[in-house]
């Protein structure tokens, strides 16, 4: 997905996109939040898991966590940047 296209999408559905930068090697032991966040990897990588899988994103992936699952965050050696919304249920 382009950033072009999640923009449009997040657009349409109310939302307003945050960039957000994350450290090498950074790591968020397992939480949720109490909103749904929808995002696009724009370098580096982000690994996300939950239920038991780990997504391995890179440039170009995009997800979507709905509110409530617990999971955690990880980056790799060069960290990642993220274009990410926050949709509440």
């Amino acid at each position: 997905m382009t950033e072009t296209e999640f923009r449009a999408e997040i657009a349409l559905r109310g939302g307003q996109p945050n960039f957000v930068e994350l450290a090498a090697e950074y790591f968020k032991a397992e939480h949720s939040h109490d909103f749904t966040a929808r995002g696009l990897v724009l370098a580096g990588e982000f690994t996300l898991s939950f239920a038991g899988t780990a997504h391995h994103l890179v440039a170009g992936a995009d997800f979507e966590l709905a509110a409530g699952i617990p999971h955690t965050e990880r980056t790799g050696a060069a960290g990642a940047r993220l274009l990410a919304a926050r949709f509440t249920p």
